[in-house]
């Protein structure tokens, strides 16, 4: 109850203190610790937050968490202003450091049970909203009117790093989505309420000009745990593969269908009539595969393909040789054979230039094709 001689400046003290939150001088006080807060009357925190160090609070801010709920905010974050920060029922929300939030407006909102995880340097900007079972990645980006909830976007590095295989996931457009993945260097694009299917995509379309700064990339044997790399590939490739081979059917990209494939072929190569092979680039990402196929005699085929946004880059020529090399001295062969359309002519040219010569002409399903041999 307000009393006759008790000021403005100790009534809103009082209203906040009875709803666990920081009065205005409290609120300045915070700069001790190094944050720093422009407007202390309109900006809400609740007692129970961590602030670290550092931090920049603009007019409007709203950061609450009642007695059952856990809020942590890490050092060096910006939040502007119309931010609203929530965990309720129990509900968890940790932000790492140095992340741009609220441009525009932003909520993240974790009720009953739900956890939220914001790594560092990430960006949620133009009405961002996260809800539910979240993970945002380091260096990954919402951006947009997008309401996403129960998403997980691929640690990376922040927007600002030029190499875009090695950024965080991002998220952009107007709508709705929830349950999805997107990847490091991967970007989910144009996000509308009428999505009924998401297909990340490289960031590197985006930007086919930038740098390749990562550690170069490795060759591995096809293991059970490239699976999900391997289906992604696949999946983001689908049409640009389209052009050299034939299409493998829906069935093969849907989860089951891809699980029982792989299976398959980790059994082929447990056999020893295959010896399957990953490409790997620096950020962890499947950008290739080269096989050798019906291995008999001595003798294996060899069949290679490039992600769209990784050809052009000697990357194929690099994979054939280290197989070349793993044939002989790891799987004991000492032929490899290919096939080529004629029209395809850089892929006849890197056989050349990986040793293969040409033995003479074939049909393979009806297409005419050139057959190469080389010796181990």
């Amino acid at each position: 109850m307000t009393t006759p001689d008790e000021s403005v400046h100790a009534r809103l003290d009082r209203l906040r203190r009875d709803r666990g939150l920081l009065t205005p001088a409290e609120l300045l006080d915070l700069a001790e610790h190094g944050v720093t807060v422009l407007d202390p009357f309109s900006v809400i925190v609740s007692r129970r937050v961590e602030i670290g160090p550092d931090n920049v609070l603009h007019p409007g801010v709203v950061i609450e968490c009642d007695e059952r709920s856990h809020c942590v905010l890490g050092p060096g974050n910006v939040l502007y202003g119309g931010t609203r920060i929530s965990a309720t029922d129990g509900g968890s929300i940790t932000v790492g450091a140095s992340s741009l939030i609220g441009d525009g407006g932003t909520r993240i909102l974790a009720g009953a049970h739900e956890s939220i995880t914001i790594g560092d340097g990430v960006r949620l900007m133009d009405g961002a909203e996260v809800t539910g079972d979240s993970l945002l990645g380091h260096g990954s980006q919402i951006l947009g009117r997008i309401s996403a909830r129960s998403v997980e976007l691929g640690a990376g590095l922040p927007y600002t790093h030029p190499d875009p295989d090695g950024r965080g996931g991002v998220l952009t457009g107007t709508g709705r989505v929830a349950g999805v993945l997107v990847g490091t260097g991967e970007a989910l694009g144009e996000v509308s309420d009428d999505m009924s299917d998401f297909e990340p995509e490289r960031q590197r379309l985006y930007h086919p000009e930038a740098p390749r700064l990562g550690p170069g990339p490795t060759l591995e044997r096809l293991t059970a745990e490239h699976a999900g790399a391997v289906l992604a590939f696949e999946r983001e490739n689908r049409d640009f593969f389209r052009y050299s081979v034939p299409d493998r059917g829906d069935e093969y990209f849907t989860p089951d269908g891809f699980a029982e494939r792989h299976r398959a072929l980790l059994a082929e190569q447990a056999d020893g009539r295959c010896h399957f092979h990953v490409l790997v680039n620096g950020w962890g990402r499947v950008v290739g595969r080269v096989n050798l196929v019906d291995v008999a005699d001595g003798s294996a085929e060899i069949g290679y393909r490039i992600a769209e946004a990784d050809a052009r880059q000697g990357l194929a020529r690099t994979a054939v040789e280290e197989v070349c090399r793993l044939a002989a001295a790891s799987y004991g062969l000492s032929a490899l054979t290919a096939v080529s359309s004629l029209g395809n002519e850089a892929s006849r040219a890197l056989l050349a230039r990986t040793g293969f010569t040409e033995v003479g002409e074939r049909r393979v399903d009806g297409e005419k094709v050139m057959a190469y041999r080389r010796t181990l």
